[in-house]
């Protein structure tokens, strides 16, 4: 298996890998999506709200604010994720305190326009643990006129995106194969509609031929196959050669997602090699 990075940022991480089957990246593309444990704001109390905003809508907002995580990766993979359920203020069913520390983090945010409009934005928001805050400081809440106030007791939970999406660290999450184009030139006759119609620019037009500028640009629409009335374009993925992109919300690191993502994909398959062997000496259930 040959693997090489074709893109690498603190949002994104694109990665070419010749020799792996695509169904086992699409078991890693869902795990990064539904697995990996972030923090999430999942309580808020309403202590004063005088703005024009539902609570529940303001609560709703404040669910789908990335919560950074990264510093905490340790407490992430620490804690059992169903046990933090039951962490929960509207469960009967409640784990000791020092469990239940491990899964919430408290926060809290109180704005008061006096004389004029103020915007709340996610910066508002003062957690209690530094490492576990908002992603970003310019996401706007609420609008608050003159004299209208907000008081609010928030609680960040761990969770996984099985559950909630605004518990996924990755917003976009794909895989591909790889692009094989071929231009049969006897057939072509240079109409130029296939390089109008890409809508990634892989094709171009050189002298008396079509080329292709970034094979892996390509991203298999075919839309040059059907615009082409001589047949002389072909698109096809190859097969155990295959892209895999990442895109973070900022909550978690996508080489922490990725990295995390394979953990979790190799523990479990542990577990059901442990089942057979187990089988196979008679011990099964």
């Amino acid at each position: 298996m040959n693997i090489a990075i074709r893109e690498w940022s603190k949002e994104v991480i694109e990665l070419f890998i010749d020799g792996a089957p695509l169904p086992l990246l699409n078991v890693i593309r869902r795990y990064s999506l539904a697995k990996v444990p972030t923090y999430a704001i999942d309580e808020v109390t309403v202590v004063s709200n005088t703005s024009a905003m539902f609570d529940e809508m303001l609560a709703h907002r404040l669910a789908m604010i990335p919560i950074r995580s990264e510093e905490s990766v340790d407490r992430l993979l620490e804690v059992d994720i169903d046990t933090c359920k039951k962490c929960s203020l509207d469960s009967d069913e409640r784990p000791s305190k020092d469990l239940c520390d491990k899964c919430f983090v408290n926060m809290f945010l109180e704005i008061e326009a006096h004389d004029n409009e103020v915007t709340v934005y996610s910066g508002d928001i003062k957690s209690e643990d530094p490492y576990v805050k908002p992603v970003y400081d310019n996401i706007p809440i609420v609008v608050l006129a003159p004299g209208q106030r907000v008081a609010l007791e928030i609680r960040a939970r761990i969770g996984r995106g099985l559950e909630h999406a605004k518990w996924s660290p990755a917003t976009v999450s794909v895989t591909r194969h790889l692009a094989r184009i071929e231009v049969d030139k006897s057939l072509c006759n240079l109409c130029g509609k296939c390089v109008e119609v890409c809508p990634k620019k892989v094709l171009y037009m050189n002298g008396n031929e079509i080329r292709i500028r970034n094979i892996f640009d390509c991203i298999i629409c075919r839309q040059c196959v059907q615009v082409c009335q001589s047949k002389a374009i072909s698109v096809d993925g190859i097969d155990d050669k295959n892209i895999l992109r990442i895109e973070s919300s900022g909550s978690l690191e996508p080489e922490t997602i990725l990295k995390i993502s394979l953990e979790i994909l190799k523990r479990e398959l542990m577990e059901i090699r442990s089942f057979i062997e187990e089988l196979k000496k008679g011990g099964g259930s």
